[in-house]
């Protein structure tokens, strides 16, 4: 009988050649569960349920962060895409002011001038011009330029920081090694001069006691000659 293998999935026993290679899924699993691009990140992933479009990381990190019109944004570049959002919506407004002003000004006078034609402007249609999509590119990466060079700078005076702490502590080993080499060398000198001074003083000790060993034998041999 052919050994059977369990399904990675629904753990039921299969033939081996029965298996998928990789994930060892059986057939019906892998019809039920078919393996998709992740709607992010484009990265194939095995898909849990029909509703599940996105893979494990993208889902993780979508419930860290959130996500900004359909886009999947970290919280730096969330805060940063919002104000620019906010930026642009002000623009806008300050333009459609603008232009509605200047449209009056024209009605006005051709009006005035008695002229039944002129030239139709659409503030809405001029702001949904595609030249509003490159401002609002063009104001967002002046945004994450503004904030690359801040942290470029912070990042710089980091380093400085460091390398002043480092040339602060190289100068003060300097200082301690320096010290600690005067005192072992003065500790080797006054050892060096101690050890001459008991040299010399055990010298001298022992030319005393021959001295004195020569006095007493001469003692000793003068009183045996003597009557």
């Amino acid at each position: 009988m052919a050994a059977l293998y369990a399904c990675t999935k629904c753990h039921q026993r299969f033939p081996f050649e029965a298996l998928s290679q990789g994930q060892q899924l059986c057939k019906e699993c892998r019809i039920a569960h078919p393996v998709v691009k992740c709607t992010y990140c484009r990265t194939e992933y095995q898909q849990e349920s029909k509703t599940n479009t996105i893979c494990k990381k993208c889902a993780q990190n979508v419930q860290l962060y959130g996500t900004v019109d359909g886009k999947l944004l970290c919280w730096l570049c969330t805060l940063s895409y919002k104000r620019v959002l906010q930026k642009t919506k002000e623009q806008r407004k300050h333009l459609s002011s603008s232009a509605r002003a200047s449209h009056q000004e024209k009605e006005q006078y051709s009006r005035l001038s008695g002229g039944s034609h002129y030239n139709s402007f659409s503030p809405d249609l001029a702001l949904d011009s595609p030249g509003t999509d490159h401002f609002v590119i063009i104001a967002q990466l002046k945004e994450e330029v503004a904030t690359l060079k801040k942290m470029l700078h912070q990042k710089d005076q980091m380093i400085l920081e460091k390398e002043k702490k480092i040339t602060e502590l190289k100068a003060d080993f300097q200082y301690q090694e320096s010290q600690m080499r005067a005192k072992m060398n003065q500790m080797e000198k006054t050892h060096k001069e101690v050890t001459e001074q008991l040299q010399a003083k055990n010298r001298e000790l022992l030319k005393q006691a021959a001295a004195l060993s020569k006095s007493k034998k001469s003692e000793k041999a003068g009183a045996i000659t003597s009557p």
